[in-house]
């Protein structure tokens, strides 16, 4: 919320800007109802687990709706360089926050809703104690040659050299957010094989 008080007024006071604040701040209202309760109550618990999905919900939207404002801004008051530059700026970091509260949110609504996920059993909430990096580099891989074989209709082969240090006969694991890493890898993937397409005589 201090952050986007920084922002230039002009673009705090864009309609989709305004909006986005309201939610952080009645999010902080919710957040705050719990201040003085304890926290070893499980009917407590069971209610701050839900206001969290509540404000997981609420804030659904708050990408798009940024990205509004910044439109908003621009059609208004047209294309300044400096305040392009502040705004990325804010951008990134607002952003950055975002998807590390979310991760807190999401790790502790999967931890205290009392469910385990079927298709992760062993996962400790979102996080994969024991997640194998060359599973993960290949998922990442295949959904991003479905694109670049759907545009270019041709791709480049992945080889993958896996190199365990500690044990040279298992594959490399580490504990870490499967769904994360995924979405890092597809994104250079994707983006790799925008810039660099295969040739192919099909291929526009």
């Amino acid at each position: 919320m201090k952050e986007i008080n920084l922002l230039p007024d002009r673009v705090l006071r864009t309609p989709s800007v305004q909006l986005v604040q309201s939610w952080y701040v009645q999010s902080l209202l919710d957040i705050m109802e719990f201040h003085d309760r304890d926290p070893e109550d499980q009917a407590t618990l069971g209610q701050f687990t839900n206001a969290l999905v509540t404000i997981r919900n609420r804030h659904n939207d708050v990408v798009p709706t940024m990205a509004q404002g910044v439109i908003e801004y621009k059609e208004t008051y047209g294309d300044d360089p400096v305040s392009n530059q502040n705004i990325q700026y804010f951008l990134d970091r607002f952003y950055l926050s975002r998807i590390s509260i979310r991760m807190l949110i999401n790790q502790h609504t999967l931890l205290f809703d009392g469910s385990t996920n079927p298709a992760h059993p062993k996962h400790i909430g979102s996080i994969d104690p024991h997640c194998n990096v060359a599973n993960v580099v290949r998922d990442a891989y295949n959904m991003a040659k479905l694109l670049c074989d759907k545009y270019y209709m041709a791709s480049p082969e992945l080889e993958i050299e896996e190199v365990n240090a500690c044990n040279a006969e298992q594959p490399v694991s580490i504990v870490y957010v499967p769904s994360h890493l995924y979405h890092m890898l597809f994104e250079l993937f994707k983006v790799a094989q925008s810039l660099s397409p295969p040739a192919h005589p099909c291929a526009p």
